[in-house]
């Protein structure tokens, strides 16, 4: 025992001989390590050594989560107690809530450089005593250098129950908001909500220029509030708007744009009018009454229904989801005929198709006609057909189209079953893809798959330099709930 205990003292005194390589870096590298951890951590790091005390204050990045700060120890020990208002534990920590704004105000006033981004997660209460508006007007007076924020809400307070925050929402009592100052914006490159409610766009005047990037996701906004943001930050380069209500129609008509991502949403009229947009995501709309496109530019373009969210949304209305099939086929040409194709231009095609029903296979065929510059191909098979399915012969009685013959280069199919026309795809692009460069299909470990698998390897293939890979799924239910639109038939079946 005796020289166990000595063989240990000797290694840790040969630990403790050998050089601190962490202490040894310079304050500003060790800040901007600091500036990647919440606050509460970050100001946890001042016990580690006298040289760590200070340096939390000179980081150029502060994340700051109230729930987090208001006795993290007791919420995870006892996380029922915590969420009961009626607990010894549910009124301290509401007690404590109360004060947090005043928490906010004192790490934002110690902090003593310039910051470059600040992000906040805080609860509702925040909102309804201003103490929301009163960091932002902070930060615009004393962090001149600021050009990243978010704004992130929690869905309930604490110390109150799930039944009486619903009621609240319901009862559309947090509509309102915080009341932003005029132009308290503007500075901003990158601006990110989540779960707020904007009730005008004169926070935002003097982003014309410098505002590039923009999140909304859980917003309440209405048409007019809407309209007026995106008629201010004329400057917009990137755009999402993200499981957001209160609107009837979507008009994004901004020169500059080039990202735009529409997810889970409800609208009568859609319209994309953007001379530079070059990546256009759309996932799980409602059908609307009107859906109009002009972006020459277009170089990338998404449809997908991944989300359950704006599936719900959709049966709770008794409407449809906008699925792939039917936004390519009820496509209005916008503007002048001659360049309407916003597909011209596009180089990354990736939606959800059912490559065995005869109807899409020849509306695919049909775009990819249209696609003369198109590199990549992604297509999503549906783990569940929700709608009457047309089968028919098509893949193996047709010519190479000029893109798949001299332009496409990597391919990806998801949810490959083994089927008839799910093969003769393959081997349609096998047999005509003369630039094909890789191939990847994503499939179930079934007899069908292994069998067809092996045919479409030793397929001649008419490029030499393509390369085929199979990638083998085991059945996960959670992940086509997630991905795919069971959870609608399910929903339609209660």
């Amino acid at each position: 025992m005796m020289t166990r205990s000595r063989t240990k003292a000797h290694k840790l005194e040969e630990k403790m001989k050998m050089p601190d390589r962490l202490s040894n870096l310079p304050d500003e590298l060790l800040s901007f390590i600091i500036s990647k951890l919440p606050i509460d951590e970050a100001i946890r790091t001042t016990v580690l050594s006298h040289r760590w005390r200070g340096l939390w204050r000179y980081t150029r990045h502060l994340e700051i989560d109230v729930n987090r700060m208001i006795m993290p120890l007791s919420q995870k020990n006892n996380p029922l107690d915590a969420r009961d208002p009626g607990s010894a534990l549910g009124q301290e920590m509401k007690t404590k809530l109360t004060r947090s704004g005043l928490m906010v105000l004192l790490l934002l006033a110690r902090h003593r450089a310039n910051l470059d981004s600040c992000s906040f997660t805080h609860f509702p209460y925040s909102i309804a005593c201003a103490e929301v508006t009163s960091w932002v007007k902070y930060l615009k007076k004393n962090k001149k250098g600021l050009k990243k924020l978010s704004l992130e809400c929690e869905f309930f307070d604490i110390g109150r129950n799930r039944e009486s925050a619903v009621d609240e929402l319901i009862a559309k009592e947090n509509l309102n908001g915080p009341h932003f100052a005029t132009g308290v914006f503007s500075g901003l490159n990158s601006l990110q909500f989540v779960n707020y409610s904007l009730g005008s766009s004169s926070p935002f005047k003097g982003c014309t220029k410098d505002l590039k990037t923009l999140v909304l996701k859980f917003v309440w906004v209405v048409d007019e509030t809407l309209d007026g943001i995106l008629k201010i930050c004329k400057g917009l380069e990137s755009f999402s708007l993200l499981k957001s209500r209160g609107f009837k129609k979507i008009q994004i008509m901004n020169p500059n744009l080039k990202f735009l991502q529409l997810q889970s949403l409800q609208a009568h009229d859609i319209v994309i009018s953007c001379e530079k947009l070059e990546v256009l995501c759309l996932d799980s709309l409602t059908y609307p009454h009107s859906f109009k496109i002009y972006s020459p530019r277009l170089e990338v373009f998404q449809s997908c229904n991944y989300s359950i969210l704006g599936d719900m949304l959709a049966i709770e209305e008794g409407k449809d989801l906008l699925f792939t099939d039917d936004l390519l086929h009820s496509y209005i040409k916008y503007r002048d005929p001659l360049k309407s194709n916003i597909f011209l231009t596009l180089r990354k095609l990736s939606l959800d198709m059912n490559l065995n029903d005869l109807f899409e296979s020849r509306l695919l065929l049909s775009f990819l006609k249209l696609c003369t510059r198109l590199e990549t191909l992604e297509i999503t098979q549906p783990a569940l057909q929700c709608r009457r399915l047309i089968r028919g012969h098509f893949w193996g009685y047709i010519d190479g189209c000029d893109c798949v013959r001299h332009k496409l280069k990597w391919v990806e199919l998801r949810g490959f079953d083994g089927q008839r026309e799910e093969v003769n795809f393959m081997k349609h692009l096998i047999t005509y893809g003369k630039n094909l460069e890789n191939i990847r299909i994503i499939c179930s470990n079934t007899p069908i798959v292994l069998s067809e698998m092996e045919n479409l390897l030793y397929l001649s293939s008419a490029s030499s330099k393509l390369s085929i890979a199979f990638i083998i799924k085991s059945h996960n239910v959670v992940q086509e709930l997630h991905n795919r639109q069971i959870a609608r038939a399910l929903l339609i079946q209660c």
